[in-house]
């Protein structure tokens, strides 16, 4: 038996959080894919928008799709770092919770887009662009190169911008870069 894709444990995710009537969104790679810009993954990235208190209802919903889930460690890395770790059959399962004001907004410009050959809540393209520029890992910049190129106006650039000064100041080498790749963008043909 072949092990299941990143997409089906993130359909089976959709399903229980949907079910229990938790707020979420996929994120990472397979937000990417929504937003015109497939690439392989060999893991879910889920924004799972609960306080602390609500977390055990979260943690449930997570195992009832299938995952195994250390709850201690979870909260306590949720609480300390703003995310906490799943693993569906080996799959890891990167869940982000809220931890900077950023979120409320995240929270109300989720999108439905297919997943598996059903609606699911993906990140919006701009905000996954600002977490991308936030983690500013090689993968990620080359990942935001492509979108910003596929996108032509779709995303709202500005946005990006603005949210990433909010959060880190307009000084930072992050905002620079965004700006940097924007630029690139415009030039191309």
């Amino acid at each position: 038996m072949t092990a299941p894709s990143a997409a089906a444990v993130a359909r089976r995710l959709a399903d229980e959080l949907e079910a229990e009537g938790l707020p979420y969104a996929v994120g990472g790679a397979l937000a990417l894919g929504v937003w015109g810009v497939p690439r392989g993954t060999v893991d879910v990235d889920l924004d799972l928008f609960l306080d602390e208190a609500e977390l055990p209802r979260g943690f449930a919903a997570i195992r009832r799709a299938g995952c195994e889930i250390d709850e201690a460690s979870a909260i306590a890395s949720a609480c300390g770092r703003g995310d906490f770790r799943a693993f569906f059959e080996g799959m890891r399962v990167d869940v982000f919770v809220p931890c900077i004001p950023f979120y409320d907004a995240v929270r109300r410009r989720i999108r439905a887009a297919p997943l598996e050959g059903r609606l699911a809540w993906f990140l919006a393209p701009e905000d996954l662009a600002v977490f991308k520029m936030l983690f500013f890992r090689t993968k990620d910049i080359l990942d935001l190169e492509r979108l910003v190129a596929v996108s032509g106006s779709e995303i709202d650039r500005a946005l990006v911008r603005a949210s990433l000064v909010d959060i880190v100041g307009d000084e930072d080498a992050r905002v620079r870069r965004w700006d940097a790749l924007v630029v690139a963008a415009a030039s191309r043909p």
